[in-house]
């Protein structure tokens, strides 16, 4: 049976070059939000909500971006893609960490990082 590019994971999305900045930030959400299944292989359900989470976080990104420039952005389309990129992920199941978790994620990938360089 023949199935998609996108079913079996040689294409994120149809006509996307991953190779830009978006699209390598795109795949490294991809494949952040599914390591957040750990053992378990997410379904096609999940997988459709991961791409989708991963694309409303690339805009939302996108636009902070703009902000941080100075530039003019539509803060009711801020809000309402922070508000469908929280929903998407809560549908997930992915919540925040406690800043303590990301302190102690961010220590441990240093020192890894520091012993893997020596």
């Amino acid at each position: 049976m023949n199935r998609s590019r996108l079913t079996n994971g040689t294409d994120l999305l149809r006509n996307i070059d991953d190779r830009s900045a978006e699209g390598r930030r795109y795949r490294d959400l991809i494949d952040g939000f599914t390591a957040e299944f750990g053992s378990t292989t997410p379904g096609e359900r999940e997988l459709a909500l991961i791409r989708q989470g991963a694309a409303l976080t690339v805009q939302s990104e996108t636009i902070q971006a703009a902000i941080i420039r100075g530039e003019s952005v539509d803060l009711e389309q801020l809000t309402r893609l922070a508000n469908a990129q929280t929903r998407t992920l809560r549908a997930l199941g992915i919540r925040k960490r406690k800043a303590r978790d990301a302190l102690s994620l961010y220590i441990a990938a240093k020192a890894e990082k520091a012993g893997g360089t020596e």
